[in-house]
């Protein structure tokens, strides 16, 4: 999957479509996600429960 990201003010942004969401099982109205970093790979995962 390709995905282009979108200008906002001085910042970058990528758009989650609600399939990526679902995918993630994240509710992006009541939960976050993490996003790790390994190299030059980007990491998006559903924040884990304490």
């Amino acid at each position: 999957m390709k995905k282009k990201f979108t200008k906002i003010g001085n910042s970058w942004a990528m758009l989650f479509t609600k399939t990526m969401l679902e995918m993630l099982d994240i509710d992006p109205e009541n939960e976050q996600a993490e996003i790790e970093f390994d190299k030059k790979v980007l990491i998006i995962k559903k924040e884990e429960e304490n």
